[in-house]
């Protein structure tokens, strides 16, 4: 109960400031707050059914939330969550299609997409990921 509680606090909390702020400064912010320098943590046995439990619980919180919870509400919890509570190392990606239009933002870990299927992520060209924002360079 408390990790349901805990996490509609963070979507609550996370749209209001991409709805103040805009989702740039959100996600600088994001990456300045929860970037672990030099952490090491993989996953193990016992911290990825955790983890997977997690990630089951964000997607039932942002199905009930009443305003529109979209892939880049979980992908910033689950950086947050990934990095702060566990130390992994992981890069928040956005991608986006020109045609039709389509945008998606997910998590990796060592160049693994977490919780996406791969077919549905190859025709999306990344535009964005934290690990080449934090070193300054732009992707678009």
């Amino acid at each position: 109960m408390y990790n349901i509680l805990y996490l509609y606090k963070e979507l609550i909390f996370l749209d209001f400031q991409i709805r103040r702020k805009g989702f740039d400064e959100v996600f600088r912010r994001y990456i300045k707050k929860y970037t672990i320098e030099g952490s090491k943590e993989i996953f193990t046995e016992e911290n990825s059914e955790e983890i997977l439990e997690w990630f089951i619980l964000l997607d039932q919180v942002c199905c009930w939330y009443p305003r529109k919870a979209d892939c880049i509400h979980k992908t910033l919890i689950g950086y947050k969550i990934l990095q702060s509570k566990y130390g992994i190392p992981v890069n928040m990606v956005i991608g986006i299609k020109k045609f039709p239009l389509e945008a998606h933002a997910w998590i990796q870990y060592q160049g693994h997409n977490l919780f996406e299927e791969m077919e549905n992520l190859d025709s999306l060209k990344v535009i964005i990921d934290s690990n080449s924002y934090m070193k300054g360079v732009e992707l678009r």
